[in-house]
């Protein structure tokens, strides 16, 4: 009797749970509980079960319409145990699947935003480079005496030891040998 007494308790608990639910910090741990606490459900209602038998055995005056009745109650206690377990987890599945979706949400969002603010970094490294070979010309140009000459289609320059060269595509210096 106080075995199911136990087992009645256990199975309002579990309605209770099963009614206002659990947070949604244990989405992620709730079908585990929720699959041990059927297992135990269902380990008890087998002790219940053995324990009905030990009594049958030591009370063999008992009428058969009682222990069916007992029989009854434990399957239809074990039934509404499944029952609630199962739409406990159908609910923790949704909770999880909309957590999902959010979180492919936010990480679609800063993808996005990393790609944009990628571009515009490039964008500002092409202009430092411009302008770092215009200051490489400049600087060039400036030190050195530039002649009258045209060699290729660029300017030549007179070297501070008399060489002659000329600033190429690259804003390197090319020389040019005398000998011609």
């Amino acid at each position: 009797m106080k075995s199911i007494n136990r087992f009645k308790k256990i199975t309002a608990a579990l309605a209770l749970i099963a009614t206002f639910g659990l947070g949604q910090s244990y989405a992620q741990t709730a079908p585990k509980k929720m699959e041990k606490e059927a297992k135990k459900t269902e380990q008890k209602v087998k002790e219940v079960k053995t324990k009905a038998s030990g009594t049958e055995t030591k009370a063999k005056a008992a009428p058969a319409k009682a222990l069916e009745k007992k029989d009854a109650v434990a399957k239809e206690k074990s039934t509404q145990a499944k029952k609630a377990t199962e739409t406990k987890a159908a609910q923790v599945e949704t909770k999880e699947k909309a957590v999902k979706k959010e979180a492919t949400k936010a990480a679609e969002t800063k993808t996005a935003q990393v790609e944009t603010k990628e571009k515009a970094v490039k964008k500002d490294v092409t202009k430092a480079q411009k302008q770092v070979s215009a200051v490489k010309k400049d600087a060039v140009a400036t030190a050195d005496k530039a002649t009258s000459e045209k060699y290729n289609g660029h300017t030549v320059y007179l070297g501070p030891k008399g060489g002659k060269y000329y600033i190429n595509g690259n804003g390197n210096k090319t020389y040019i040998s005398d000998k011609k």
